[in-house]
C-alpha cells in the first residue's frame, strides 16, 4: 500500500478511527466517485487475524445485499495486494452522526426524535427481512444527511442470523446500547436491534442513557436486571406518549418488545403526526427547513431554503400533522372534477327538497295532561333523590331514583344520579366493613397487649390504623406497645443470661425459623373508577401477578365513543408468603397515574382487599391493602 492509495482507491483524508480500523475519504479512479473506505487493522494476534479477515469479508457481503435509502450502501470489498490489508468501500454520506450532534449540546424536538427513530426502524426492518442483524445500533452509527435523512451506517459488525462466526469471549457491539440477550450470550434476532434503538430513542429524548454506570460490569448488570426509567420522569418537556413506546422497546424479554421494525415505525410515525407544535419552526420532520438542526448537521450556517422547497415543506408539514385519507392524494382530470362537483350540487339540492316536503309543519297538538303529569313526577323524583343523597339518606334516595327510572329508564340525568347513589351505598358498606374489622383488630390487639406480646400487638394496631387513621384507641395502644417493647426485650435478655449462668457453659440453640405453610391467598381488587379506561397492574416482588384492564366507554352518536365511569372488581389468587406487593394505576394511553408498594405476609387461606381510591380525573390515587375477615 502506498501512502496515498489502498487497492485501486486514492486516499483523500482520514474521516475517523474505530476499534478495528480506519475510515478514509477516498476516490475510485475508475468511475471518479468519492467513497468512504473502511479498513481492517492489521496489528492483531496471529491466531485471530485470519478469523477477523474471514468475518470482515462475510460481513461486507451481508451488508452488500442491502439496498435501501435508509442504509449506507456498500460498493466494494477487497484486499490491498501489497499489504494484504482488507477494506470495504461504502457510500460517502454528507452529514453528521447523532453522537456528534448531541456533543454540540443540541436538544432534539420530540417530533424530530419520533421521525428519526421511525426512519431507522424502517431501515432495520428492511435489513431484518434479509436475515441481517446490525448488532451495534447507536448514535454514532446513525447519520443525518444534509437534507435531514437518517441513514444507518457501519453494518461492518452485522452478522447473518445463520452465521456462527465469532471470537470467543469478544463483545460485538457497544455495551451501553447492547440488548440483554447480547450480554448474556443468548441467540439474537432483529428484536435485539429494536432494544438498541430504544436506548437511542431514550438518549435523544432525555440527553442521557437509561442504563448508566461507572464500569462496564455495572452497565451490563443494569441492562440485564434493572427496569428502564420512565422517560417523562427524567425530562419535564418529554411528552408522556413516548413512555409506552420506549418502555416496550426496552423490555428484557424479546417477546414483549415490538416484533418488527415496521410495527415500531408505524407507532412512531403516528406519534410524530399527533405531537403538539412546541416551536415556531417545529414541523415534525427534519426534511423541512429547521435552522437549529441544520446548523448542527452542516457544522456552520445553514443555507436559506429555496421558495419551492419551502412550499413543499409546508405541504409535508400539513400532510404529516393531518391524517388524510388515501383518496385525497388521487389525481383527477379537470373535466371529471367539474362533473363530480355538479352531480354533488344536484344531489344536495334534491335531498334538501325532499326533506322540506317531508317535514311536518303542524298544526301540532298540545301535550296531554297525563304526559305533563308524568314529566312533573319524574322531575320531582329526581329532585327528591338528589336531596336525600345530599343529606345521606341513601335508602330514600334509592327509592326516589328507582321511581324516576321506572318512567324514563334512558334518562341521562336519572342514570347519573343512580350511579352516584350506588357509589355512596358501596362506600357506606365498605366503611361499615372497615369499622367492624377495626373493632375486631383493636380487641385482638388489646388481648395481645395484656398478654405481654407487644410486638404482635403493635402490628395489629398498625393494621387497624391503616383502615381508620383517626382511631384514638388503636393509636394510644400502639404508642404504649412501642414504649414497652425495649423493656420486654431487656427483661428477656436478663432472664436468658441468668439461665445460662445457672446451667454452666451449656447454652440452648436458637429455635428454628418457622417456614410459612404453602397455600393460596385471595386478593380482591376494588376500584370505583371515574376515568373511562386504563389498567391496574399488581406485582409480587417486582414480578407481574395480574394486569386488570377496564373500559367504560360507550358508543355514542355517529359511532363516536363516549366517556364513562364504573366499578372494577376482580378476585386474584396468589401463592402465600411474604412479598413486596406493588400496585400501579395506568390511565388512558398507558400513562402512569400513581403507584404504591406494601410489605405484607399473605398467609394461606387469608383474604385481602386491595382498594384503589381516585376521587376525580385530576386527583392523585390512593392505595390500601388490608386483610379481611375469613
Amino acid at each position: 500500500m502506498s501512502e496515498k492509495r489502498i487497492g485501486r482507491y486514492e486516499l483523500e483524508k482520514t474521516l475517523g478511527r474505530g476499534a478495528t480500523g480506519v475510515v478514509y475519504l477516498a476516490r475510485d479512479p475508475i468511475i471518479d466517485r468519492l467513497v468512504a473506505l473502511k479498513t481492517l487493522r492489521v496489528d492483531l494476534d496471529a491466531d485471530h487475524a485470519e478469523e477477523f479477515r474471514e468475518r470482515f469479508v462475510r460481513e461486507a457481503r451481508a451488508a452488500g445485499r442491502l439496498n435501501h435509502p435508509g442504509i449506507v450502501t456498500v460498493h466494494d470489498v477487497g484486499e490491498d495486494p501489497e499489504t494484504g490489508l482488507m477494506y470495504i468501500a461504502m457510500e460517502h454520506v454528507e452529514g453528521r452522526d447523532l453522537k456528534q450532534i448531541l456533543s454540540t449540546g443540541h436538544i432534539f424536538r420530540p417530533s424530530e426524535v419520533a421521525r428519526i427513530a421511525a426512519d431507522v426502524a424502517i431501515a432495520l426492518d428492511y435489513a431484518h427481512s434479509f436475515g441481517v442483524v446490525h448488532r451495534d445500533v447507536k448514535p454514532a452509527n446513525i447519520i443525518l444527511t444534509t437534507d435531514g435523512t437518517a441513514k444507518i451506517t457501519d453494518f461492518g459488525i452485522a452478522r447473518l442470523e445463520t452465521s456462527n462466526l465469532t471470537v470467543d469471549g469478544q463483545f460485538i457491539g457497544t455495551p451501553n446500547f447492547m440488548s440483554p440477550e447480547q450480554i448474556t450470550g443468548k441467540g439474537i434476532d432483529g428484536r435485539s436491534d429494536l432494544f438498541s434503538l430504544g436506548v437511542v430513542l431514550f438518549t435523544l429524548l432525555t440527553g442521557q442513557r437509561p442504563f448508566g454506570g461507572d464500569t462496564m460490569h455495572e452497565v451490563t448488570l443494569r441492562i440485564v436486571q434493572e427496569p428502564s426509567p420512565i422517560p417523562s420522569t427524567v425530562g419535564t418537556e418529554i411528552p408522556a406518549a413516548f413512555n409506552p413506546i420506549v418502555l416496550k422497546c426496552l423490555e428484557k424479554n424479546p417477546e414483549k418488545r415490538f416484533q418488527t421494525g415496521k410495527e415500531l415505525a408505524k407507532v412512531l410515525a403516528a406519534l410524530a403526526r399527533s405531537l403538539v407544535q412546541r416551536h415556531p419552526d417545529d414541523s415534525g420532520s427534519t426534511h423541512i427547513h429547521q435552522p437549529d438542526l441544520e446548523t448542527r448537521i452542516h457544522g456552520g450556517t445553514p443555507p436559506p431554503p429555496a421558495p419551492a422547497s419551502r412550499v413543499a415543506g409546508l405541504w409535508r408539514e400539513f400532510h404529516d400533522r393531518i391524517q388524510l385519507p388515501e383518496w385525497a392524494g388521487w389525481e383527477v382530470e379537470p373535466r371529471w372534477a367539474w362533473i363530480i362537483i355538479c352531480a354533488t350540487v344536484v344531489l344536495l339540492g334534491l335531498t334538501v327538497t325532499g326533506l322540506r316536503m317531508k317535514i311536518d309543519r303542524g298544526p301540532f297538538s298540545a301535550p296531554s295532561v297525563a304526559s305533563t303529569r308524568n314529566l312533573n313526577s319524574v322531575v320531582n323524583s329526581l329532585r327528591t333523590a338528589s336531596i336525600h343523597l345530599g343529606s345521606g339518606n341513601l335508602t330514600a334516595a334509592k327509592s326516589a331514583i328507582q321511581a324516576a327510572l321506572d318512567q324514563v329508564p334512558s334518562s341521562p340525568a336519572a342514570r347519573r344520579i343512580a350511579r352516584d347513589i350506588h357509589r355512596a351505598i358501596e362506600a357506606e358498606r365498605t366503611s361499615a366493613e372497615n369499622q367492624r374489622r377495626v373493632a375486631e383488630l383493636v380487641t385482638e390487639g388489646r388481648r395481645l397487649y395484656r398478654a405481654g406480646d407487644y410486638v404482635d400487638a403493635g402490628n395489629i394496631f398498625r393494621e387497624a390504623l391503616e383502615l381508620d387513621p383517626l382511631n384514638e384507641i388503636a393509636a394510644s395502644y400502639l404508642e404504649l406497645s412501642e414504649e414497652r417493647i425495649p423493656r420486654a426485650q431487656t427483661r428477656r435478655t436478663t432472664s436468658r443470661s441468668t439461665r445460662a449462668t445457672g446451667a454452666g457453659t451449656v447454652t440452648s440453640a436458637p429455635p428454628p425459623t418457622p417456614t410459612p405453610a404453602s397455600g393460596i391467598a385471595r386478593v380482591t381488587l376494588s376500584f370505583d373508577s371515574p376515568i373511562t379506561s386504563g389498567v391496574v397492574a399488581i406485582t409480587l416482588d417486582g414480578e407481574t401477578l395480574a394486569e386488570v384492564p377496564f373500559d367504560f366507554s360507550s358508543k355514542g352518536v355517529l359511532g363516536f365513543k363516549r366517556k364513562g365511569s364504573g366499578t372494577v372488581r376482580r378476585v386474584i389468587l396468589t401463592p402465600s408468603g411474604t412479598y413486596e406487593v406493588g400496585v400501579q394505576l395506568f390511565g388512558e394511553e398507558r400513562s402512569l397515574l400513581g403507584a404504591k408498594s406494601f410489605k405484607k405476609t399473605l398467609a394461606p387461606e387469608s383474604r385481602w382487599t386491595l382498594r384503589v381510591d381516585l376521587p376525580g380525573r385530576r386527583s392523585d390515587p390512593g392505595f390500601f391493602l388490608v386483610q379481611s375477615a375469613k
